[in-house]
């Protein structure tokens, strides 16, 4: 559909693609991968002709539709949701319908967009795309701002659907699930795969491997060769055999074993102490127009503490930080900063904090004015912006370019408390874990937003949760969040069904008896044989309930693929649920099935050593 022939582009700092050359077949789902910086976007953006190549050509089948989801949004504000999701192209009973599975309710499609997150305009824009139903969609990072239940609706409808794909992610799970090849862009080339995310780790890894051997058995061979040249060339009787081996050194195309460029690596510099109470929100009511965010808000946050602020889009996390953090104005109520208290804000969107025009030395001179330069640019080179690429404007670097610069100014002046939102948003999987173990190091208080579990499980040690304006505090990890919330949520379904079924199955027979402990003597063989039989039937009941239940996984997953269901979101993700279940439940029968059929095999071999 789309052929890349001997690509070329590049900037007066920096070269993002030499003669590199791909194809994109039909009804492929592939994955586009590479280190921050090394062309991904710009990709893209060549694709659509929004960008062109220095030498080169994209060709394109006749015809071709081609629609493209970028990371920064431009949504027309002006316009309601449903509005901004059919633009007069596509009928409303569709725009409805994909709106619905995106997590928009009825009365939400006469609102304002600016009445809604940049999590949920992302989510509009991203349902025009899907009513568009392109022949290619490029997605650049389409779930960062996606919560759980609607990144399952959205895996689910990409899978359903015959569109071929080219699509930019550093959740790698996402990847995982969706993509059936791989492009890494990697030494200004476009190296292919076949397979998802794990399969192309695998896949690179051994041939990085087999290019170091084969590249280290030459070096050998070449040594060898050339200590003979050495040792006899200035032998007349050998000079014939040095001649000859002269020859096949000349001859021989040397392996290039090509280092990747050095990764990402900081440390948060340790500051002074604050007080105890770091930060606190008394009575705070915040409203958008007619949308009550939160009314009588009590909020705050003790030093030392890494709260983690989760609950779906639109819930009011970001307000909540941003009003913490003293940039967002509120209606009524007060905010107050503890002692000794410095902040900084990494904001969702960085276009909201860095000026565009500024270069990246400029940027953090701004952030550190007494600052010197050596430092200053010391301080960009651990970001990897080395040498003229410190004079790139802001305007011109990538998504994760961006929020290196951001992560720089933190550490050019040094603050006790740190609100962040989104920060791993367009890091690649590498950088993610370098900004993870800086965080844990890190001695102040931290306040953050994210979707990445891990993330959220390495960093949290205490979990707030949003939802429609109220805040429940879980003093704990995050771990213990999601296990707390699963108990809850089994004793509300116990309560529901107690409810609706107050009476039911009243008279139960009697439990059977406990089992007789064995005796503490040696079991006689009478003993073993009867205790094999009870676990033989045990198993194969466990093998049925198994094969049960697997049926009615596969049969949901069907279900839920069904097209005509993503109309009636509520109804898809309540079966969605229910799916979830059935999958732990899975798992805790195919445990207990395992823990039977390794007690009956010991049996088994007990009993063959007794006779």
């Amino acid at each position: 559909m789309i052929h890349i022939e001997s690509l070329t582009k590049q900037y007066p700092t920096k070269t993002l693609f030499s003669e590199a050359s791909a194809h994109l077949r039909p009804e492929t789902r592939v994955g586009l991968v590479g280190r921050n910086g090394t062309g991904k976007t710009t990709l893209l953006r060549m694709m659509i002709g929004e960008d062109s190549p220095d030498d080169g050509v994209i060709r394109k089948r006749p015809w071709l539709r081609i629609g493209y989801l970028p990371q920064e949004l431009d949504s027309p504000t002006d316009l309601t949701v449903l509005q901004a999701a059919h633009r007069e192209q596509y009928p409303e009973h569709e725009a409805k319908r994909i709106l619905s599975g995106l997590g928009f309710g009825e009365t939400d499609w006469h609102r304002s967009l600016q009445t809604f997150s940049g999590g949920y305009r992302m989510r509009v824009t991203l349902g025009h795309l899907l009513l568009a139903n392109p022949d290619v969609l490029l997605l650049d990072e389409p779930t960062n701002h996606l919560d759980k239940p609607t990144q399952a609706w959205f895996e689910s409808f990409l899978l359903a659907s015959n569109m071929t794909m080219l699509m930019i992610s550093h959740d790698t799970k996402f990847l995982d699930r969706l993509t059936t090849h791989t492009w890494e862009i990697r030494h200004h080339q476009i190296q292919e795969y076949r397979g998802n995310y794990q399969t192309f780790q695998a896949l690179r890894a051994r041939i990085d491997a087999q290019q170091a051997t084969a590249a280290q058995r030459q070096a050998k061979e070449v040594a060898r060769v050339q200590k003979f040249v050495d040792r006899f060339r200035y032998k007349a009787t050998k000079a014939k055999q040095v001649q000859s081996r002269i020859r096949q050194l000349e001859k021989i195309k040397l392996l290039e074993t090509r280092r990747d460029p050095k990764r990402l690596r900081f440390r948060f510099p340790q500051p002074a102490k604050s007080g105890i109470r770091v930060l606190e929100l008394h009575d705070v009511r915040k409203q958008y127009g007619e949308n009550v965010v939160y009314d009588g808000l009590h909020f705050s946050v003790d030093c030392g503490q890494r709260v983690s602020l989760v609950g779906e889009n639109g819930a009011g996390k970001s307000t909540l930080l941003k009003m913490l953090a003293g940039v967002l104005p509120f209606e009524a109520g007060t905010r107050r900063e503890g002692h000794g208290v410095t902040l900084h804000y990494f904001a969702q969107h960085q276009a909201d904090i860095l000026n565009p025009e500024h270069s990246i030395l400029e940027s953090l001179t701004e952030a550190a004015p007494q600052a010197e330069t050596n430092f200053l640019r010391s301080t960009a080179g651990v970001f990897l912006f080395s040498g003229p690429d410190q004079n790139k404007p802001i305007k011109a670097l990538s998504g994760g370019e961006r929020n290196r610069v951001a992560l720089a100014r933190m550490l050019v002046e040094p603050a006790n408390t740190l609100l962040l939102d989104e920060p791993t948003n367009h890091l690649d999987p590498a950088s993610v874990d370098v900004l993870t173990d800086a965080l844990i190091d890190f001695q102040g208080t931290i306040v953050f937003i994210s979707h990445d579990p891990v993330f959220l499980s390495r960093v949290s040690t205490r979990v707030v949760e949003i939802d429609e304006g109220r805040v429940k505090d879980y003093l704990a990890d995050y771990e213990y969040y999601l296990w707390k919330r699963a108990q809850e949520l089994e004793a509300l379904k116990a309560q529901e069904e107690a409810l609706a079924a107050p009476k039911k199955r009243k008279a139960r027979a009697a439990p059977a008896p406990a089992e007789a402990p064995l005796p503490s003597k040696t079991p006689t063989r009478r003993d073993m044989t009867k205790t094999i039989n009870r676990l033989e039937k045990q198993v194969a009941r466990s093998e049925e309930e198994i094969t049960a239940l697997e049926d009615r996984i596969k049969a949901r997953a069907e279900e839920l693929s069904a097209p005509e269901l993503y109309q009636d979101f509520p109804r898809w993700n309540e079966l969605h649920q229910e799916h979830e279940g059935w999958k732990e439940e899975l798992d805790a029968l195919t445990n207990r099935w395992s823990a039977l059929s390794t007690e009956l095999a010991d049996l088994k071999d007990q009993l063959a050593r007794a006779g």
